[in-house]
Order: C-alpha cells, then sequence, then structure tokens
C-alpha cells in the first residue's frame, strides 16, 4: 500500500488522506429485477396462417415473461427447401438442410421450421431448431420453447435474491474453474484398478467444458488417493444377484465420506473454484454398495452415485463378482458409464438444468457429451443475469456500508473497479436490450469482477473489522481510570483561577 510521511517521521496509509468520487446516484438506481434479455426467434411456415397461428401461440405464453423478450421475425419456407424437408427422412439430415440456408451457428438464435413428416407435435435435438408438424402443434411449440429451450423460470430466478433449486445446485459465477478427478483406492493391496484417469479427465470431461469455453475458463486434473479408507458404516442385505447379497450405506452418512476427500484431494493447487469429482473403488469384501434413502429404500439408479451441490459428485464404483473370484483381482471400470455419470454431474454443477417433458414434444437425447447448442445460450442468459444482479447488489451493499461507517476513505484502486463495476453493468444492460448476448455475458462478468474486487479490498476489510463502536469499547477501559484523577482535580484547577487559596489537609 502506498503510503507518505507525516510530520515526524510517521507514515500513514494512503487512504486516511485520499478519497474518490463515487457514482452513488447510478448505484442506487439500479433495479434487479428490471433486466430482460432480447432473443431472437425465427418461425418458418409453409404457408402464412400456419405461421400466424404458431407466433400468436408463443406470444400468448411468453406474455407474462419479463425477463426474456422475443423478437420474432415471420417467415415463409421456400420451394426448395419445402421439397426437401419433405424428401428427406431423417430429422438431422433436415436439420443440415435448413443449416445450409440459414445460420444455425450464431449465439441468441433460435429457428421453428414447419416439417410435415413428423411423428410429434415437435421435435428438438442439439442444434438451434426445432420442427414443428402443423398449426395443430401450436400449443406443443410455446410450451417446449418457454420450458425446454428457454427455461423462462429457470432464468428468472437467476435475478431474483432468494436462490431457487438450480441456483442452489450450481456453482457461483466466476472466471474459470479447476476440475479435479480423484480416484479414491482404499486397499491397493487387495485391488487392481486398470483406469486412466488422465486420458478419461481428457477424452470425456475436456469434450464437455471445450463447448464452454465462451463462458468460462477451465484447467483439468487427475489424482490418485491410494489408501483412502473410509467406514461406510454399510449393512448387509442378502439378495438374489451373483454376489447373494449387498451392503446397504445410509444416504444421509455419505456427506463425510466428502470430508475425507477433502483432507486428501489438492484442491489448493488453484486459485480458481474446484469441482470436484471423485471415483471410490469398493473393495471385494464390500462390494456392492447399494445407497438407501432415509426411508430405507434403496436410490433407484444403474450407478451408484450422488451429489453435493456446490462441492463435486460421487461414483461409488468396484468390481464384479467374477473379478473377486480371482487370487488377484483386478477391476476395469466402464469408462464410458462411470465418466457418463460425472458429466450429468457436471451439468447441473454448471449451470445446465435437466428439460422438464412437455406432451407431444420430442426431445433427442444426447448423443456425445457435448452440451446442446440452445442449452450453451440459456446458460449465457442465466450467467449473464446472475453476474449483473450480483454485481449491482454488491455495489449497494459496499455503497451502504459506507455511509454507515463514517471513517472509510475510497483510495484510488477501489474506486476505479467501483467505477469499472457500473459501466459495466451500464453497457451490459445496453447489450442484453440489443439481443448481443455473448457481449452481454462478457460485460456482466466484467462487472461481477470489478465489484467484487472492490468489496474484498483489503484496506476496506481492516475498517470492517473496527467500526466506531468497537473502537468505543476497547478504549474507554483504557482511558476511564486514567480520567478520574482528572476530573477530581478539575476542582483545584478552578480554585486557582479564582485566586483562592487551595487548603491541602496535613497526613501524619
Amino acid at each position: 500500500m502506498d503510503a507518505s510521511p507525516i510530520g515526524c517521521g510517521r507514515v500513514l496509509p494512503s487512504w486516511v488522506y485520499s478519497s474518490v468520487s463515487l457514482p452513488y446516484d447510478k448505484i442506487s438506481s439500479f433495479d434487479t429485477l428490471s433486466h430482460s434479455i432480447t432473443t431472437e426467434l425465427t418461425v418458418l411456415a409453409n404457408d402464412e396462417a400456419t405461421a400466424a397461428e404458431i407466433i400468436s401461440q408463443i406470444e400468448n405464453a411468453f406474455k407474462d415473461s419479463d425477463v426474456t423478450k422475443l423478437k420474432i421475425t415471420k417467415s415463409l419456407i421456400s420451394k426448395q427447401l419445402l421439397s426437401t424437408l419433405d424428401a428427406v427422412a431423417d430429422e438431422h439430415e433436415a436439420v443440415e438442410e435448413v443449416g445450409a440456408v440459414y445460420d444455425l451457428t450464431k449465439h441468441n438464435t433460435f429457428y421453428v421450421v414447419q416439417r410435415k413428416p413428423l411423428f410429434q407435435d415437435t421435435w428438438l435435438a442439439g442444434d438451434r431448431i426445432m420442427f414443428f408438424r402443423d398449426a395443430k402443434a401450436s400449443n406443443t411449440v410455446a410450451e417446449a420453447l418457454k420450458h425446454v429451450v428457454y427455461q423462462t423460470s429457470v432464468v428468472e430466478g437467476a435475478r431474483s435474491e432468494a436462490a431457487d433449486a438450480a441456483r442452489q445446485t450450481r456453482f457461483p459465477p466466476g472466471a474459470g474453474y479447476h476440475i479435479v478427478l480423484s480416484v479414491a483406492h482404499p486397499r491397493p493391496d487387495a485391488l487392481k484398478v486398470d483406469l486412466d484417469a488422465g486420458d478419461a479427465v481428457e477424452d470425456y470431461i475436456g469434450s464437455f467444458v471445450d463447448e464452454l469455453s465462451v463462458l468460462h475458463n477451465f484447467t483439468l486434473k487427475s489424482q490418485w488417493l491410494h489408501l483412502l479408507d473410509f467406514d461406510f458404516q454399510a449393512k448387509e442385505v442378502k439378495d438374489t444377484s451373483d454376489w447373494g447379497r449387498h451392503f446397504a450405506v445410509r444416504q444421509d452418512r455419505l456427506h463425510l465420506l466428502l470430508t475425507k476427500l477433502e483432507e486428501r484431494t489438492a484442491t489448493h493447487v488453484s486459485e480458481l473454484p474446484t469441482i470436484n469429482l471423485a471415483l471410490y473403488a469398493v473393495p471385494c469384501e464390500r462390494a456392492p454398495l447399494v445407497i438407501y434413502d432415509s426411508d430405507g429404500k434403496k436410490v433407484a439408479s444403474h450407478v451408484q452415485a450422488f451429489m453435493s451441490p456446490k462441492w463435486g459428485g460421487v461414483v461409488l464404483g468396484g468390481p464384479s463378482e467374477a473379478d473377486c473370484r480371482d487370487a488377484n483381482p483386478v477391476w476395469k471400470p466402464n469408462v464410458r458409464v462411470i465418466m457418463g455419470t460425472f458429466i450429468s454431474q457436471l451439468r447441473k454443477l454448471l449451470g445446465i438444468t435437466d428439460a422438464v417433458h412437455v406432451n407431444g414434444a420430442h426431445l433427442e437425447p444426447l448423443r456425445s457429451v457435448t452440451p446442446r447448442q440452445w442449452e450453451i445460450d440459456n446458460l449465457l442468459r442465466i450467467r449473464t443475469l446472475e453476474q449483473l444482479t450480483s454485481a449491482e447488489r454488491t455495489l449497494q451493499s459496499l455503497a451502504q456500508l459506507l455511509g454507515e461507517i463514517s471513517n472509510i476513505v475510497i483510495n484510488d484502486e477501489v474506486g476505479a473497479s467501483i467505477n469499472s463495476a457500473v459501466e459495466s453493468i451500464q453497457r451490459a444492460s445496453e447489450l442484453m436490450a440489443r439481443g448481443d448476448l455473448l457481449q452481454a455475458y462478457n460485460m456482466s462478468q466484467s462487472a461481477f469482477l470489478a465489484a467484487e474486487t472492490a468489496f474484498m479490498e483489503p484496506s476496506l476489510l481492516a475498517l470492517l473489522y473496527f467500526p466506531d463502536d468497537q473502537k468505543y469499547a476497547i478504549y474507554i477501559p483504557l482511558f476511564l481510570p486514567i480520567m478520574f484523577p482528572v476530573v477530581l482535580s478539575l476542582k483545584n484547577l478552578l480554585l486557582w483561577f479564582r485566586g483562592k487559596p487551595i487548603h491541602k489537609e496535613k497526613t501524619e
């Protein structure tokens, strides 16, 4: 911290005598619930009547949404494209035909296209396009857009003060994340695990996060944690499997495993928030482990796994009964299943919410680990609003603190961060209204990081820990005993000023 000499060699920090003018009026005018994002939607139909019916239902479905503002464009399908769409039998091939005419790669755009040879009302896959059959599917189109593609309730939750279920699960916004895959191997002497953790991370996790590079920076790491044993307090239960039994572990005990993992995982190697993924290799004498809920019932899942919000996920894997017959058992994990489970957990931890089911709407299952393009767009909307509202609330809290604690003086660095955050907030709001989602996200992230930097400035924190009332509580007990003789001597001092003799009692 800069310092300057004052008086007889005394040095005071720069915040004592420097201050920066702050935009309090702009900060106080922030309204976190007023933000909305404009998004482009193009409806392509075979005729005017069908297009009008589809648009009418969409507008009616979104009339109560004040966060997602649709900019709808209507167009008729050209004769050539119409002929092609009627001729091709496969929907994925139809997507390619539409993509040859319209740009499906642009963020914050979506196409609703009529295609009569459909078996369902609507068909949706990974690209920014949804097919519908005819005008009778208009209600299904509107519901699928609202609850699946745009997920308006989740987006609205990103700007609300109270966290919804999705926000309670996903990691807080940030510039990047450090993802660590840990293989916990409690008995390396009794079981060999044949797994290349590094390749698994690169092939699966790496491919997944590459698609999210427009949002965050990611660093990946894998590690082995040998001799990490944990007492699950599992109860043996007889069954009809090849094992003839399984070990039941209570769901409410699994959080203790996270504490055990925290003690050994090297999460301190990165300044970024760490997302933990852990594979626990269950030895033969305790396999297979089965998770039971609080009601004493098996958790319905083909993979024994659980997730901890804002921490990560754990998979409990182990050898088969045939593997354990050998004198030196070797377990070769099913990498596709295990890493697929981790990807499913990562989606929720990073903010991709599972789509709800809409009657008559077909959602094509994921064919790879990469997220759908419209899921990335929706995640951009969620994070943009989340970062923007967080920055505004942080600045408002800081302004309130500065008003309540009189001895805080803002230095140049804090002032620059606050002014930068305010400017970025205003710029992000303009970009959202214009529909420039990617730039709006970048600006909201700049605002979020600048606001956090200002709030966590060490010079401010030092003063926040010692407000005036605490200083009085500390110094009054020290100076009060000294003040008693001073107060008592005031009588003699007053008599001396008046010229009267001061009588002192003799003491023998």
